[in-house]
């Protein structure tokens, strides 16, 4: 017999954001200090694509995901896949 996992109540839109914005800081502060590259001029770079559009599309659920996903998303974007 198998048994359905409950894990609660849905999360808010609220709760959703910050998931987001936790995964991309830590992903934008390994990118920045592996590559040297400043936070902010990194935060404007993810800004401008569409990996972080989809990021804040709460519907694909890539908020759910950790910040070495997030990055691997987004390297691959900018590698033109």
């Amino acid at each position: 017999m198998f048994v359905k996992a409950n894990f609660g109540d849905p999360l808010t839109e609220s709760q959703m954001e910050a998931c987001a914005v936790m995964a991309m800081r830590m992903m934008l502060e390994d990118f920045s200090a592996e590559k040297e590259c400043p936070f902010p001029e990194a935060l404007v770079r993810f800004a401008e694509s569409r990996t972080y559009r989809t990021l804040f599309d709460y519907d694909t659920r890539l908020w759910a995901e950790g910040p070495d996903y997030l990055r691997g998303v987004w390297m691959r974007e900018e590698a033109g896949a």
